[in-house]
């Protein structure tokens, strides 16, 4: 479901369905020889940029993917999908024509899928729309809950409508969905009764809470396809319109409460903007309000239930909704008996320094963890620098503890840094990977106007007082220029257990089969070798390939290999043991892994434990 929510997010990217493909398009300038594109390609010098840059922005984000930076690839990402929109028609038709360009789209979709598909529990909320969306199952009109009739309760001064969608969204609950909505119940325990605060300030109708459960799961940290973040899940640019700030250090889309303060604003906007009726609101909310306002033109109508050609899931969006706040303000009538989890109760305080956050949570009596939990949108192990009254969040009744001990702390203890000696070939690039942080802090911290740095000088560096659990979380700042990664960059591996091989490329060679050859990922041999997406090998090019030290090294031509063969259990198959590779399956049998693959019949390199491999070819 994922690959086809994807799909239609790149084809609201390009938005070309609609308009035939311009075979010959001509602008102003040629591009760059350096993108490797068609002969026949004309674009503009800004287009031309924008493409270098989309490029980069998608090289980096799949390594940090690949190093396991989810929240850094993801921010990547975003760059790299505002960049994508702002090519006009033109430029998407021929581009599109260009097989190197497609390829880039489809990696962006398969990262945004490996993205998501880890982490379920962020995006159970949207999963759970989409599934409704597709829920279908009659319904018995036992009682006036699951009849026909439409019945609309307005006492609360919210109108709650009860008609066929919302029964089948509360069937969908009630069944499918009832693990989940247990959860959610539980987890609004910790924040409703701030929701509720904040909401009843600003006159809204309590029922409006149950947003939060239906777009997030009432979850500070959910993230969403669509790169919305939050319990309200407000894209980058609405979250900016109502203050809420974010970068390398933090999120306050992932605060609860300043994001909850945003959300009122927003939701009292849509309400004067859709002449007070809330179903329209709350579509508006869902999808572009100006969407829904071309189908109440369209219809001639302000009846939410009569705009017939809004996205599907906009259509379900306030059923769904409806059913989660009937459910949740009477969850015993529906079958749900669970226990919500205790409210959340924090002071506040406003700090203009950078503290480590270790720091701050011996001062009150509590561990680092809590003290993450309840500052979310504290991306870091530390408040950022250069903030002045950056609120943070700590524990009931401790603020004047804290600020009693805050005065007493010295500024060295504040926070931790190294001195770092700048080694020959050493980049601002490396060291920043090495201490987890990002060029942008070093050159801030040492006061760097370019990224030049000479071997020998001493950077400043910050870095976590407890870096097991600071560096749980690791955010990558905006990619640099492309003139930093014009250098082959060295591996990362550990120098003592790897060693350098060169690869000489043979006519018909792609980086994905030289990269199964010695077992390692293309995004590697692109990284040790200064490649870029869209960049092409050619035969004869030498490649640096880094391959372990106790494994035999792969000559450039496969066929003659040198190779020493391990003891193994006679016959002609093998079982596959805990830890095994098809590479080390091939080394000890003189076999390629496409001879193995192909004798095996198998369309993919996975292997598992006690499978039973052929490993003659007679």
């Amino acid at each position: 479901m994922i690959k086809n929510i994807l799909k239609t997010a790149f084809a609201a990217c390009v938005a070309i369905s609609c308009q035939a493909i311009q075979k010959d398009v001509v602008l102003n300038e040629t591009v760059d020889d350096s993108l490797n594109m068609p002969e026949d390609f004309w674009l503009s010098g800004q287009a031309t940029m924008r493409l270098d840059s989309l490029f980069n922005l998608v090289d980096q984000a799949h390594h940090q993917l690949n190093n396991g930076d989810t929240l850094g690839a993801e921010l990547t990402y975003e760059y790299a999908f505002e960049t994508l929109a702002r090519f006009n028609l033109q430029e998407q038709s021929t581009l599109l024509r260009w097989s190197e360009y497609d390829s880039v789209l489809q990696q962006m979709n398969n990262d945004y899928e490996q993205i998501y598909e880890n982490q379920q529990e962020i995006t159970e909320a949207e999963e759970i729309r989409e599934d409704i969306t597709n829920f279908e199952e009659e319904l018995f009109p036992d009682s006036i809950l699951f009849g026909d009739e439409t019945v609309v309760d307005t006492s609360s001064g919210f109108p709650i409508t009860l008609n066929q969608k919302v029964r089948a969204a509360i069937k969908y609950f009630q069944t499918k969905g009832r693990p989940v909505f247990s959860i959610w119940l539980e987890r609004s325990g910790k924040y409703e009764n701030i929701v509720k605060e904040i909401f009843k300030k600003h006159d809204l109708p309590e029922e409006l809470i149950y947003l939060a459960m239906i777009e997030s799961g009432f979850n500070p940290s959910a993230r969403s396809y669509a790169r919305a973040v939050g319990m309200w899940q407000f894209i980058s640019a609405t979250g900016q319109h109502y203050g809420l700030r974010h970068n390398w250090w933090f999120d306050e889309r992932r605060d609860y409460i300043k994001a909850t303060e945003a959300a009122a604003s927003h939701l009292k906007d849509l309400y004067e903007h859709f002449d007070e009726e809330w179903y329209l609101a709350l579509a508006g909310y869902n999808c572009n309000p100006k969407r829904v306002k071309n189908n109440m033109r369209r219809y001639n109508t302000n009846d939410f239930w009569q705009l017939r050609r809004l996205p599907r899931q906009t259509r379900n969006y306030v059923p769904t909704f409806l059913a989660a706040t009937i459910i949740a303000k009477n969850p015993k009538k529906f079958g749900f008996y669970v226990d919500k989890q205790p409210a959340i109760e924090v002071d506040t305080v406003q700090i203009s320094e950078s503290i480590d956050l270790n720091v701050i949570a011996k001062s009150v009596d509590t561990s680092y963890a809590f003290i993450k939990e309840i500052n979310p949108a504290i991306l870091k192990w530390v408040t950022p620098p250069g903030v002045d009254n950056f609120t943070i969040y700590l524990p009931k009744n401790t603020k004047e503890k804290f600020k009693k001990a805050y005065a007493n702390i010295p500024d060295s203890e504040k926070r931790s840094w190294v001195r770092h000696h700048i080694k020959s070939g050493e980049s601002l690039s490396a060291i920043a990977q090495k201490y987890h942080t990002s060029i942008a802090v070093l050159k801030s911290t040492n006061n760097l106007k370019s990224n030049f740095i000479r071997a020998g000088q001493n950077l400043l560096i910050p870095v976590p007082q407890n870096a097991a659990q600071a560096y749980a979380s690791n955010v990558s700042d905006r990619p640099v220029s492309r003139k930093n990664y014009s250098k082959p960059v060295k591996a990362k591996e550990n120098p003592v257990e790897y060693k350098s091989t060169d690869y000489i490329v043979k006519k018909g060679d792609t980086l994905g089969g030289i990269a199964e050859l010695f077992n390692t990922r293309a995004s590697k041999i692109r990284s040790w070798n200064g490649l870029r997406y869209g960049q092409h090998i050619y035969p004869n090019q030498k490649l640096i390939i880094f391959v372990p030290k106790e494994k035999s090294v792969v000559s450039s031509n496969p066929s003659k290999q040198s190779i020493v063969k391990a003891d193994v259990s006679s016959g002609e198959y093998y079982t596959v043991r805990p830890g095994d590779t098809l590479w080390d399956i091939s080394l000890k049998f003189g076999l390629s892994i496409a001879d193995i693959k192909r004798i095996n019949n198998k369309n993919s390199s996975t292997i598992r434990p006690g499978e039973q491999l052929k490993v003659s070819s007679n």
